[in-house]
Formats: structure tokens, sequence, C-alpha cells
């Protein structure tokens, strides 16, 4: 539902009346109580995270989560399970969460505005490593290429597009996951695209996406991405193409119009999107974007990549450190050898050396030292 649309509704408060009466006295970013709460939680969270970081062994997720409406729990919802899918995953989650809860008269999390936003985003600049993930999530209404902001129940100017990958920029190379569970939020894909930024969308840039009334825990979109049947053994790519199959269901079982949710994948983080998930901790060296040797790819192996991930199993992709490329799937009556084996002889046909697996299936294995794909 757009956050044009939801002004027609009628939210019930705790005290028994509508959003259009102001007799509660909820903290708001507009009320000294409701800014000093928001700031010292901002800071405790922090602080929290320099420790951890400083405690932590290894590869690294950052969380920056934003629940930016009032108006429906379901915002909430999403960020609290998303939260919760990547701590379940076993490594180091650095966490900023900012939520603006449905009644706030005591604040759990501080306010989430484009201003919080700024601050977390440049807290993760400063302290996270060059090959460190970073995951960016807001759940809100949503309108072409603007985001709600609305904090106990009044609407403030909206979270742009544009301003939003302002926001990233300092982030710089680091790999970066964005998600948006707001109607229209595939109008962002175009200003947030990088080859080091995946972004995955509730919608597409002209639909609306669904399951953020008054009554709605999550989004259908979270939902069905994060909640219903999730395996962490699945990486983005699986668990988008999943999740928009289960979407497409649920509305058409509910006559609604498809949200077609989307996904955008730059050439340098190829890797993370077919990634499990449950290996993001494991991955050490060659998780760094610029040692992913996609960046080796020209044009033409790229789109062969993509492709490739197109074909049934089983299937394997094979690439050198010069760029050159081979990619083989399923069984072949002319050819019984393996799809690895065939993979590599295909990158190594014009005489190219050092062709080896970079992905079987959708795990990737160039990284592995112990190459066991070929004889």
């Amino acid at each position: 539902m757009s956050f044009d649309a939801v002004r027609r509704w009628l939210v019930p408060l705790a005290c028994g009346v509508t959003i259009f009466l102001s007799g509660c006295a909820y903290l708001s970013p507009d009320n000294g109580a409701g800014q000093q709460q928001s700031l010292g939680l901002a800071a405790q969270q922090q602080e929290q995270v320099v420790s951890l970081a400083g405690e932590a062994k290894g590869h690294r997720v950052w969380l920056a989560g934003f629940a930016m409406n009032s108006t429906s729990p379901a915002f909430q919802g999403d960020l609290e399970l998303v939260s919760r899918r990547l701590s379940g995953l076993g490594g180091t989650v650095l966490k900023y969460e900012h939520s603006n809860e449905p009644r706030m008269k005591t604040l759990r999390y501080p306010f989430a505005n484009p201003q919080t936003l700024h601050g977390s985003l440049l807290h993760i600049t400063e302290h996270a490593r060059a090959d460190d993930i970073v995951v960016l999530f807001i759940s809100s209404h949503g309108s072409r290429r603007a985001l709600s902001v609305n904090a106990a129940q009044k609407d403030y100017p909206p979270l742009t597009a544009a301003r939003l990958f302002a926001e990233l920029a300092p982030l710089g190379d680091r790999p970066t996951v964005v998600i948006l569970s707001a109607c229209f939020s595939g109008s962002f894909i175009p200003a947030l695209q990088r080859d080091t930024h995946i972004v995955l969308t509730a919608a597409s840039a002209d639909r609306a996406s669904f399951g953020c009334a008054v009554h709605d825990r999550n989004t259908f979109f979270i939902e069905e991405l994060l909640a219903n049947d999730f395996d962490a053994s699945r990486s983005l790519v699986q668990l988008m193409s999943h999740a928009k199959s289960r979407i497409e269901l649920r509305e058409d079982r509910l006559s609604l119009p498809h949200s077609e949710p989307q996904l955008s994948v730059g050439r340098r983080v190829q890797w993370l999107a077919n990634l499990p998930l449950r290996e993001w901790f494991a991955s050490a060296d060659p998780s760094s974007a610029a040692a992913d040797p996609l960046a080796l790819l020209d044009k033409r192996g790229m789109e062969a990549f993509r492709l490739y991930l197109e074909k049934p199993y089983p299937r394997a992709f094979a690439m050198s450190p010069d760029g050159s490329w081979g990619f083989a799937s399923g069984p072949s009556r002319s050819d019984p050898t393996p799809p690895v084996e065939r993979a590599v002889s295909n990158c190594q046909k014009g005489g190219r050396a050092g062709c080896r697996p970079y992905a079987v299936d959708d795990r990737i294995v160039w990284a592995e030292r112990e190459q066991n794909f070929v004889k």
C-alpha cells in the first residue's frame, strides 16, 4: 500500500482515539524527551558495535535496519525478522536497529529517519573493513523514488532515492546488500545500481506491495523471503526466486495485482548473491569485492555468467586469471564427462592456461585451496 493511501486508514491507538487526534502523548522526533531517548539508544548501539567489532575475528556483517513508518507493526516486524535471520547464521553481526514504533511512550529503538540512517552508515564507514558485508534494510510505505517517514503517526519528509544513493556512497567498494520492502521500491534500483551493490525490492517501479495493514506482522515480501520455508543453505538469488513464486501465488489467492519483486546484482558481487547465507561468515579472503575474479570478466564474460545461472543442474562455470571463461550444464550425449570438466575444457579452448572452476551449481569454489573438481 502506498503511503498516500494509508492516510485514508483509521489506525486505532492505545488510548482509543485515531491518528488524526492528538490526545496521546507519544514520543516523537519533535519533542525533547523523544530526541533524548533516541540519541541515548543510538549511542548505546554504537558503543556495543565498536566493542563487538574489536573482539570479532574473521568475516563480519553490518546491519543498518530501519522501520520507518509508525502506521503498521509490519515494518518493525520486518526489521526484527531480518535481524534474527542474520544473527542465526552463526557469525558476528554488528547491528544498528531503528524503528518508528506504532506506540512510543518509551522508546525501544532510536527513531528511523534519514538523519539516523546517515549517522549509522557513517559509523559503519568508519569501522568496517573493506571485506565486510554491509546490509541496509528499510521497511515502510512507499511511492515512486520515495520512502515514507512517519513517526508518532506524523509524516515527515520522505527518504528519496537520490538521498539514499548519497548516503551509501561513503561505504565505497564494500559489498553492500540493500533490501527495500515498500510499494514502488523497484523505482530505487536505477539510482542504487553499482558494481558492489545487491538490491532486493518488494515491488517493481510501478507496482504496489502488500502486507502493511494495521493487523499485519510482516510484509508479504519479507515474510516470504525470510520467514516461510526459510533455508539458510539458499543464496540471495535462490531466496529471491523462491519468494517471488510464493508471493505471486499468495496475491493470486487474494485477487491482488502482482507486486513483481526485483533483484539487481552488481558484477563485483555476483559471488555474494550466489553464496549460501550460511556461508557468509565462512568465506574469508576472496569475499572482498576487489578479490572476486568475476571483476576480471569482460562484458561477454559477465553475460555468459548470467546465462550460466539460468541453466539447469548439474552445472559448472570455469575461468582463468586472464578473464577466459567457459561453462557447461546438464548431461551431454556427445560428452559424458561431468559438467565441471567440460566447463574447464571449454575455458581452455584456444590454448588458455590457468582455467579452474569458479562455481559448481550454486556454490562458489574458486577460493577453495584443494580443487577436487577435475582430475
